[in-house]
């Protein structure tokens, strides 16, 4: 694999970073120049990884391209650009459909949507990959969960789902401010959480059964567990989370 990276942004430092450590068979990598800081700090990592001097050199140098410019760029970055029928291109970019990709590189020969995120630095990321697709799955599978479905809507809603990073770190922030009022330090509360939160995420891994279930096994009747749950459900917490994932899809899908 000839890959290469149109946009060297965070997703790109750890999509590149990811495929370093975990050992994603490639013969090399172009990068492109807009982030010289990035992009050095990449090409330092192994000998294969060249920094262009421009998008169109990564092009040439590439037979599998990645787009990771942000969606208001996008047509004009890739405009200046001559695609070629040999170019597997795998996008990166928020909003934009397969077909929106297609005309803007015009000759490619394949399109593919993906969303990998911050963590397959670290082998531990999801990547979304639309259509299925024996390159990107390939690309994205040592780097965590590859999972590939069908169809852009099925796509779009594992995209809207990636709104919820922020919202997390929200939750935890509460969880924190709530210990420092009983009376911890801040760094004990955010220890304390990290170590929690990390252990409940790999239980999920364990297994494939469903999240309903394991509401079930963590619940004791009478417990602890059950009276927070049933609190939240009593005042339509998860309802208005759900209604917030309805927003982020319209969002999504241009339909606002």
């Amino acid at each position: 694999m000839r890959a290469g990276f149109i946009g060297t942004g965070a997703i790109t430092q750890a999509v590149v970073t990811g495929m370093i450590r975990f050992g994603v068979p490639f013969e090399r990598i172009a990068l492109s120049p807009r982030n010289a800081q990035i992009a050095a700090q990449l090409a330092s990592l192994d000998s294969r990884v060249e920094v262009c001097t421009s998008n169109q050199a990564v092009l040439d140098a590439s037979d599998v391209v990645c787009l990771a410019v942000l969606p208001q760029i996008a047509a004009d970055v890739l405009g200046e650009l001559t695609f070629d029928a040999r170019h597997h291109v795998i996008s990166f970019i928020a909003a934009k459909s397969i077909d929106d990709i297609r005309a803007l590189v015009r000759r490619s020969a394949k399109v593919v949507r993906t969303v990998p995120l911050p963590a397959v630095a670290s082998g531990k990321g999801s990547t979304a990959i639309c259509p299925r697709d024996d390159i990107a799955r390939a690309l994205f599978a040592p780097l965590g969960e590859a999972v590939e479905v069908d169809n852009e809507h099925q796509f779009d809603a594992l995209s809207a789902v990636t709104a919820t990073m922020a919202s997390f770190f929200a939750l935890l922030e509460e969880q924190a401010s709530w210990l420092v009022r009983q009376g911890l330090p801040y760094a004990s509360a955010r220890s304390f959480l990290s170590g929690y939160h990390v252990g409940l995420a790999h239980e999920t891994t364990q297994g494939t059964e469903p999240f309903s279930a394991m509401i079930g096994q963590a619940s004791t009747p009478g417990g602890l567990n059950e009276q927070f749950d049933r609190e939240l459900s009593a005042r339509g917490t998860y309802a208005h989370y759900s209604e917030a994932l309805d927003g982020i899809m319209r969002r999504v899908q241009g339909r606002v």
